[in-house]
């Protein structure tokens, strides 16, 4: 990490290389994580978490980039929080996905206000780890790092259950460290996999009175080998991320 400091931009520009748009909308796309669906108004994992948590899911949820299984964001998002992985690796992958982090919310948090009807989200925090670590690199993205979060962070979250499957929503997988009567609460979140942990942590803060919940996910990570119904991942992908990368626009923008 020696040389001159380097701007967001610096550091998050190459990434523009391997960041796949995330689909706005459309009859194979679930309108909660933007995941391929077929047949059905929403994927199962985002309908299940409706039948356990009910209206305690999060109110917006956007995503920054998919994450493809196996491409390079998803290897990032592994590597830099593995525990095997050396400390001069982790740092570099962390500083690069607070960059993308950084620069992506520096445009688009307007849009998620917008679309909620709100002037600002008053805290800002992230999901706890579930595996035991005692650190996650993702808190100190969000709370020493990424400018417009770092001033508003607080941990609102520790983890309560230990005995969920990970993919299990439930309402009592986290419990929250005070009152939030009121608060409109952003929570940012590495990777969305089936939003089990994400839309868990939303219900416990909407528990302690959070009027607001959104989540933001660096990485929509989906797997191109999945079919169902008339879809194959592949050939969705394939559509989906053929207009390409584009900072400027949002996962809420319409296509």
């Amino acid at each position: 990490m020696n040389g001159p400091p380097r701007t967001v931009d610096q550091v998050a520009g190459p990434y523009a290389n391997f960041l796949v748009r995330v689909p706005s909308g459309g009859l194979d796309v679930c309108p909660a994580c933007r995941s391929m669906v077929s047949g059905y108004p929403m994927c199962y994992p985002c309908s299940s978490a409706t039948w356990v948590l009910g209206n305690a899911t999060a109110d917006l949820t956007a995503f920054v980039s998919m994450a493809p299984n196996n491409e390079q964001l998803a290897r990032e998002l592994i590597t830099y929080k593995h525990p095997n992985v050396r400390d001069a690796d982790r740092q570099w992958k962390t500083v690069g996905l607070a960059a993308v982090l950084w620069k992506w919310l520096g445009i688009h948090e307007r849009c998620l206000v917008a679309r909620l009807g709100i002037d600002r989200f008053d805290l800002v925090t992230s999901v706890p780890s579930t595996s035991g670590r005692q650190t996650h690199p993702l808190r100190s993205v969000v709370a020493e790092v990424v400018s417009g979060t770092s001033d508003r962070h607080a941990d609102l979250l520790a983890v309560a259950r230990t005995d969920l499957e990970q993919r299990e929503h439930a309402a009592d997988r986290f419990r929250t460290t005070r009152s939030l009567t009121g608060a409109r609460v952003l929570v940012v979140d590495d990777t969305w996999t089936t939003g089990a942990h994400a839309q868990s942590a939303s219900a416990a803060l909407k528990a302690a009175g959070a009027r607001t919940v959104a989540v933001v996910a660096i990485g929509r990570w989906f797997n191109p080998a999945y079919q169902t119904g008339t879809c194959d991942g592949q050939s969705w992908l394939a559509e989906h991320r053929r207009p390409g990368w584009d900072w400027q626009r949002c996962c809420l923008d319409p296509d």
